[in-house]
């Protein structure tokens, strides 16, 4: 059996994309029983808005959690759980230090969690004989936690390997490339330690991992292309569990995920919908809209609310997302403005068997690449002409009856690859 473990700053109990793909991951390898897994993460402090006690019941109880505190600066810049449910509570003096972080920062605001993480593991899993330390890239501190773990075990054994996973890119992140030239420099610099100490990487979006290819003049045999896929077991049981936000005789249309102000654009769909109202209120009173998450953009959230027509409801559990997920009858998702990021949420729509309708900022988005031949995908330009008609086309061909197959998303098929990768027979 395979000792592998997996250095993650954001932790199994925080309602994120990232956790969550971290917990499909562990639980994958784990449940295959050729792997004994360990997690180095963070103690997050359970007054965090992302936290969610829920999470942690998801992970298989094979999976050893080493969690390590990250410090009393890290837990006041998180935001935390106001009075009033689902909402941040931020004070002003808050607020000024996570402007003034957003300026300054190097890597990102875990950095003081990677020092008592590696010594953690010094003091206490330095006995274990890992053969494969695999650092989760969001947040990047993880990464640089992983690669002075892997730096130290080389020492003692010489086939300890790393493998580092990004999901999206490091130094071309958004909101790195706005940072001053001192900054960039150094994020360059542990970047290029990152790929140095990898011995594998592992990329979500192909454009990402053409990047890096040519950037650092990788071999093939040191990257590969990997998404997670969705538990069969987990959707069935989260089947029967019906939102009484939902209406039988109703087609229920979802946007499950947060909408962060210049990464998100949902106005054209508030648009689309209102020309939709005006020339077929028939058909548009037969919609039911939902969307659950937040919303980190004043404007945009101003224009939801003004719409009596979309329910704008807060942060809820994964488990609750889920039964949403599996009873909608039409998914939305929207591409980010940088295409080298696939939104997660597509993977837990592929578990559905309701419509999904990905709404594009171009058919470059990476996104396009990864569903346009999949049953049951409908896909738009974020332009409200454009939504407007091919949401007419997905009520047109709508159907309860349907059965669409995306076995190629399910847990099997994304176990073999990353064997595969991995080299484990």
């Amino acid at each position: 059996m395979t000792n592998i473990l997996f250095v993650s700053c954001y932790s199994t109990d925080i309602n994120n994309s990232a956790s969550i793909e971290l917990i499909y991951y562990i639980n994958l390898l784990a449940k295959s029983g050729k792997f004994k897994i360990h997690l180095l993460t963070l103690d997050f402090p359970k007054n965090s808005i992302y936290y969610d006690q829920n999470l942690d019941k998801l992970v298989d109880k094979r999976i050893i959690i080493h969690r390590v505190q990250g410090g009393k600066l890290l837990n006041k810049l998180l935001p935390k759980r106001s009075p009033v449910k689902g909402n941040a509570s931020k004070s002003s003096s808050i607020k000024t230090l996570i402007k003034i972080k957003n300026k300054v920062i190097v890597i990102d605001p875990y950095t003081s969690w990677v020092n008592k993480a590696y010594t953690y593991f010094k003091d206490n899993l330095m006995d274990v004989n890992f053969q494969i330390v695999f650092g989760m890239h969001e947040p990047p501190s993880s990464l640089i936690c992983a690669y002075k773990i892997k730096n130290i075990m080389f020492r003692i054994n010489k086939d300890v390997r790393l493998v580092s996973y990004f999901s999206d890119p490091y130094c071309d992140e958004i909101s790195r490339r706005s940072r001053g030239i001192l900054v960039r420099g150094i994020n360059k610099r542990i970047e290029e330690n990152i790929i140095r100490y990898s011995d594998k990487m592992l990329f979500v979006a192909e454009s990402n991992l053409r990047k890096y290819k040519s950037k650092y003049n990788l071999d093939n045999d040191k990257i590969g292309l990997i998404h997670r896929g969705f538990d069969r077991d987990l959707y069935n049981r989260a089947r029967d569990n019906y939102p009484v936000e939902f209406d039988r005789n109703r087609i229920n249309i979802l946007h499950a995920g947060d909408i962060v102000k210049g990464v998100r654009n949902v106005r054209e769909f508030v648009y689309a919908l209102d020309l939709i109202k005006n020339r077929d209120n028939n058909l548009f009173s037969d919609l039911n809209i939902n969307f659950f998450g937040n919303i980190n953009d004043d404007e945009q959230s101003k224009l939801i609310q003004e719409r009596d027509h979309i329910k704008n409801n807060f942060r809820i559990s994964y488990k609750d997302v889920l039964s949403f997920i599996i009873n909608a009858d039409i998914l939305i998702i929207f591409g980010n403005k940088e295409f080298d990021q696939i939104p997660a949420k597509v993977y837990d729509y592929m578990g559905s068997n309701g419509y999904i309708f990905v709404i594009l900022e171009s058919y470059d988005d990476p996104l396009y690449n990864l569903v346009k031949d999949i049953e049951g995908v409908y896909c738009s330009l974020n332009s409200s002409e454009d939504i407007a008609n091919v949401l007419y086309c997905i009520v047109r061909d709508f159907s309860r009856d349907r059965n669409f197959n995306r076995d190629m998303f399910s847990n099997d098929m994304i176990l073999n690859r990353m064997l595969k990768f991995l080299d484990i027979q």
